[in-house]
């Protein structure tokens, strides 16, 4: 109990000079007394000339006041030469130390006060030499690591036997081109996951073609590869996982995202379905493959119930799923959770399913006008053309009904009058929905993209036509804008892609 009131004693912001200098008589108070902040000078004078006599047992009062942020300089360069180990790396990194002593501790004779000293923020040039020619491998690391190093010196070191290094290097993006090519592989999948496309295209055929199974997959994704030749390789690759990150890739060609759709492998297929810019042909040979390995006559697939659900529920969800292959795996029920007021949001259901989900989603109506609404929208289900029964479902006063501006089944007259008549904000789901609708007349939607209104909308459209597009390039958010460009050079490559095949 003495011994702990002594300490809290020694700590007190309260406690005076001449009690501090009392208490410091003994080593284990003296240690608390030189790390306290604001120490008198000559207090702190008084300790450094008791640790350098009082050998082993004051060496954490040496160590306290190497750490301590007024111990003069004069004095750290003494304390840079201490005997113990911990006090020298203690001095090696304090920001005081006179350029003299770092430079003798560059060569002190124990890597971890070279490694202390290499962690430094601030290093004078001659001893940052040093140091990146240094024997041991943790002080090269350590400079590699270091907040403050200068370009000049990563480069140094790009050539550094130890593969720890050369991968620091590659993800500060200091390897240059050596790391892609490095013998060792997490050296160049580190090169790889740290560059974009545009720093990688010239490299790309040779990085399809790398020996390490990561490698391959880094360069088939989307923010990496932007090449259809390379993406093309890749899609054929033997791993499963490779050619799952070319199917996801929206610029890996039309015709390798449609082979994809048939592929064995459940992950491959899960990322084509989750492509958003998935072209109509690729999803609906998806449909055909979901239908031959998971219909009602298909044999217990091996995979989880819970991986192909997601599945299906992307495929569902997919802006460009053609209207007919919907028809069709809507049949198969491999949805377990389907509800059909949700599905209307959907651009791409055929009308007679759109009806029939809206008149599902309505089946409970109670109220006496809602009633009526939901009977009149029968009747002319039976009698009228789809198109005009999905135009009086969009005029309907039930909002369930109104979803049908989702649909690219509407008549556009119809969609515009609702635009005109909507309430910004009451509305703002449905106009979204709308913004989203291929047959959205293009005077709505060039009027949103001018006034910059329900662009993240509108660049979920999967027909957008290409002069919105480049309204949209050019919008203030980048994030928008840099989609808006993805869309236009995507299918720029894909119509390129047709002409040579024509």
């Amino acid at each position: 109990m003495e011994t702990d009131r002594l300490v809290d004693e020694a700590w007190h912001r309260d406690t005076g000079p001449a009690r501090l200098r009392e208490l410091a008589a003994a080593p284990e108070l003296a240690r608390i007394v030189a790390a306290r902040i604001g120490l008198p000078a000559e207090l702190a004078e008084e300790l450094a000339r008791r640790a350098e006599a009082g050998g082993a047992a004051w060496t954490e009062v040496a160590r306290a006041l190497a750490a301590q942020p007024a111990t003069p300089r004069e004095r750290l360069a003494r304390l840079a030469a201490h005997p113990e180990e911990s006090v020298r790396w203690t001095a090696a990194v304090h920001r005081d130390t006179p350029k003299s002593a770092l430079k003798a501790l560059a060569a002190d004779r124990s890597p971890g006060v070279r490694r202390a000293l290499a962690a430094r923020e601030e290093l004078p040039r001659k001893v940052a030499a040093a140091l990146l020619a240094d024997e041991s491998p943790e002080v090269r690391l350590t400079m590699a690591r270091r907040v403050g190093a200068r370009p000049e010196e990563l480069r140094a070191l790009a050539g550094d036997p130890d593969p720890r290094i050369r991968r620091v290097l590659a993800a500060l993006g200091h390897g240059d081109a050596a790391d892609l090519t490095d013998p060792d592989p997490q050296v160049r999948r580190t090169a790889v996951e740290h560059r974009g496309h545009r720093e990688l295209a010239p490299l790309l055929p040779a990085l399809a073609r790398d020996e390490d199974q990561v490698v391959r997959e880094l360069a088939a994704a989307q923010g990496r590869n932007h090449d259809p030749a390379p993406l093309a390789l890749l899609a054929a690759d033997p791993e499963p996982r490779v050619r799952a990150a070319a199917a996801a890739n929206a610029y890996t060609p039309v015709a390798s995202l449609t082979a994809l759709a048939a592929d064995p492998e459940l992950v491959v297929l899960t990322a084509l379905g989750r492509n958003r810019l998935a072209p109509p042909a690729a999803l609906a040979r998806l449909v055909d493959t979901l239908a031959e390995r998971y219909g009602s006559a298909a044999p217990q697939p091996a995979e989880a119930p819970e991986a192909v659900h997601g599945l299906g529920y992307a495929v569902l969800g997919h802006p460009a799923t053609p209207p007919e292959s919907l028809r069709r795996l809507h049949a198969l029920e491999l949805v377990p959770y389907f509800h059909p007021g949700n599905a209307m949001d959907q651009p791409n259901w055929p009308a007679d399913l759109l009806i029939g989900f809206g008149l599902a989603a309505c089946a409970g109506a109670r109220d006496p006008v809602d009633r009526a609404a939901r009977a009149a929208i029968e009747r002319a289900a039976g009698t009228e053309p789809a198109g005009r029964v999905v135009a009086a479902m969009i005029d309907s006063p039930l909002d369930a009904f109104r979803a049908a501006v989702a649909n690219r089944h509407a008549p556009p007259r119809a969609l515009a009058e609702f635009v005109r008549r909507a309430d910004r904000e009451r509305d703002a789901y449905h106009l979204d929905s709308v913004a989203r609708n291929p047959a959205t007349p293009l005077p709505v939607l060039l009027a949103w993209a001018v006034g910059r209104r329900r662009c993240a909308a509108m660049l979920d459209n999967p027909e957008l036509p290409d002069g919105v597009l480049a309204q949209l390039a050019e919008c203030t958010d980048e994030e928008h804008a840099e989609r808006a460009r993805e869309l236009l050079e995507v299918r720029a490559l894909r119509a390129a892609g047709r002409a040579e095949a024509c």
